[in-house]
This record gives C-alpha cells, sequence and structure tokens, in this order.
C-alpha cells in the first residue's frame, strides 16, 4: 500500500509541475495540443476544444505540448511567438507551482501539530564548554552558521557538521537582544555529556507551545525556504567531498525509502503525516532541480532562450531553434542515462538488504 501510495505521489507531483506550464501557456494563448499526466500508452482521453488531455499509464512524468515548442513555428499562439518575459514565465511556472504545492502541504501539516521548534536556546547540558560572555547565552537564537541561513532547528546540527568538517572551527551569527553578535572560530564538537546517550553539540532549545496563525505560518516559510536551499547545498557538499554518488536515490530509492516510512510508523495516521511531509520535500526539490541550467530542464531551456536573445539583440538574426532542439536532446539522453545508472544503484542496494536480511 505505502509503495502504491508512494507512487501515485509522484505521479501527482508532477501532474502539478506540467499543469503549472499548462495553465501560464492558455493564459498567454499558447496553443497546447496534449498534456499527459503519466507517460507511456494511454489509458484514457478526452479531447477539449483545443487540448487532448489524456491519462497514461507510468505514473512518473508527463508533459504539456505547445504549440512551436523547439521549433519556433509561425502562428499566433506558437511559444515562440510570444515575448521573451511570457516565455519566460511560461518555463518558471512549473518550479512555481511545486513551490506552492508544497507551502501548502507543509502549512496543512504545521497547522494540526501543538508545538513548534525554535531556534532559541533555552538551556545549555551540563558541561557545555562555550557559555558564557564569549560564547554562547541562554536567550541566543541562531541566525547564520558559516554563512547559512538557518531557517529551522534541524538545521543547527546539519550545517554545524558541514562547517566543522571543512574547517575544525566555526563562524555563528546569533540574534541577542535584538542585534546580531557574531561569534567567531568556535571549536565546537560533538561529545558525549550523559552516559549511554548518543553525541549531542549540547544545545537544549525552546519551545513554542501556543503558536500564533501568524507563527505557523512564518514557521511554514522558514521550512519551506530551507528546503529550497537543499539542493544547492547538496551540490556544494558534492564539490568538497562530503557526498557523493552513493548519497544520490532515484524515484526508486525515494519510493523504497517512503515505504520504510510507511511501515514503520506507529500508526497510519502517523504514516500519512510523514508521507506527506516528505512529498512537501520532493515537490520543492523537484522545484529546484528543475531550474538547474541543464538542457531538457526548465532551467536550461530559460538559458537557452536567454542565450538566443542576447545574440539576437548583438548581432541582428535568431539563432536557428534547431540547435537547441539537438541540445536539449542530448541533456535529454545524459539525463536518462543518469537516472538508470542511480537507479541501478538503488536496485542494488534494496536487493542487498533484502539478501542479507
Amino acid at each position: 500500500m505505502y509503495i502504491a501510495i508512494s507512487i501515485l505521489i509522484f505521479g501527482l507531483l508532477i501532474a502539478i509541475h506540467e499543469f503549472g506550464h499548462y495553465i501560464a501557456a492558455k493564459s498567454f494563448g499558447v496553443g497546447v495540443p496534449e498534456f499527459a499526466i503519466g507517460m507511456g500508452p494511454k489509458l484514457f482521453k478526452w479531447q477539449g476544444k483545443e487540448t487532448l488531455y489524456t491519462l497514461r499509464a507510468i505514473p512518473l512524468g508527463g508533459f504539456c505540448a505547445m504549440d512551436g515548442d523547439d521549433t519556433e513555428e509561425a502562428g499566433d499562439k506558437s511559444l515562440y511567438a510570444k515575448p521573451i518575459w511570457q516565455r519566460l514565465i511560461i518555463f518558471l511556472a512549473g518550479s512555481f507551482m511545486n513551490v506552492v504545492a508544497g507551502f501548502v502541504i507543509l502549512l496543512v501539516l504545521f497547522s494540526s501539530v501543538p508545538v513548534l521548534g525554535t531556534t532559541t536556546v533555552s538551556e545549555f547540558v551540563p558541561g557545555f564548554p562555550l557559555e558564557g560572555e564569549n560564547g554562547f547565552q541562554v536567550g541566543d537564537s541562531f541566525h547564520r552558521i558559516g554563512g547559512h541561513r538557518v531557517y529551522q532547528q534541524g538545521n543547527i546540527p546539519l550545517l554545524l557538521n558541514l562547517e566543522l568538517e571543512a574547517g575544525g572551527t566555526v563562524d555563528v551569527v546569533v540574534i541577542r537582544d535584538g542585534e546580531r553578535v557574531t561569534l567567531s572560530n568556535l571549536p565546537l564538537e560533538r561529545r558525549v555529556f550523559t552516559e549511554g546517550e548518543p553525541p549531542i553539540y549540547g544545545f537544549i532549545f525552546a519551545l513554542n507551545r501556543e503558536p500564533t496563525g501568524m507563527d505557523r505560518l512564518a514557521y511554514t516559510w522558514a521550512v519551506t525556504r530551507d528546503f529550497m536551499r537543499q539542493l544547492p547545498l547538496t551540490l556544494r557538499m558534492f564539490t568538497t567531498g562530503q557526498a557523493g554518488m552513493e548519497d544520490v536515490s532515484s524515484v526508486v530509492g525515494i519510493v523504497d525509502t517512503m515505504n520504510q516510512v510507511g511501515t514503520q510508523a506507529e500508526t497510519v495516521a502517523l504514516a500519512m503525516w510523514n508521507f506527506a511531509f516528505i512529498a512537501a520535500l520532493i515537490s520543492i526539490s523537484v522545484a529546484m532541480f528543475n531550474l538547474l541550467p541543464i538542457p531538457a530542464l526548465d532551467g536550461g531551456r530559460i538559458f537557452l532562450m536567454l542565450i538566443g536573445w542576447v545574440v539576437e539583440k548583438i548581432f541582428r538574426r535568431k539563432l536557428d531553434p534547431k540547435y537547441e532542439a539537438h541540445i536539449n536532446t542530448a541533456g535529454f539522453m545524459l539525463l536518462i542515462g543518469l537516472m538508470i545508472f542511480i537507479m541501478y544503484q538503488d536496485i542494488v542496494r534494496i536487493a542487498a538488504r533484502a539478501l542479507g536480511a
């Protein structure tokens, strides 16, 4: 059941992304011959006034076909007959819808929780070595760690690990009595403060036990912004060697993780809450991934479109659209190859775990 739900979640998130492109294209008068949810053979189709709506067999993907896409064919309803700002909005609309979907899911989830975490220190574990006038104080709120904004409590150990592994010490900016205070070159480290407990940094954080509607809204936006920066943060970890291909998962790996989360949850309700939270993370991650300037992705198409616009302004001639089509096709094939490789890694890992069990 949980595997089926996970696959449906993926299909829904892709449908939301393509729906963003669809709404933007329709709003600007771009023709949409077909709007498809899923890939592969057609299971259901309905012909609208202009658009063929299809539901396809494989619930992982979808597309919004637009007139003149990659061809710059003539016609008022052609994509490339529209001004560049309209095309830019059309390409951005898919990712925008995914971010909105993630935000709405999180807002619904956080509207039901009685307590919200904070980044404000309420006390320290006995033996914490950096408490005092030149260190941390009760009431300090974490603002930045090593140049990275702290959006939620869970960021603090993650960013401390990241910075300390890279340099051995860390710079932290806290909010103290309404002002920003910089604590430089701190030799923080994880320590076992209580026998039998896992190592921690020694901070104990306050809880917001009576959150208002505005508190929940602000918390939701903070978590959304945190999810939006996870991709660039991960890319940085790749460049520093703190992450590798073994840390990347395909759809198979993510579905397997969600299945484990579901089966390990104490109740079905808790499993659904966790699924919704992961769905918000995936939705926002899909949005950010699609904005990377890689051919075949929305970000790559935006990049090539802007390059073409600059060339046209400078040299007074348009780039041949077939070059963009070739580049996008090559980029798509490379992405497919990478996805197959990562999927193979996930299948091998899952099989090894099953055989070990």
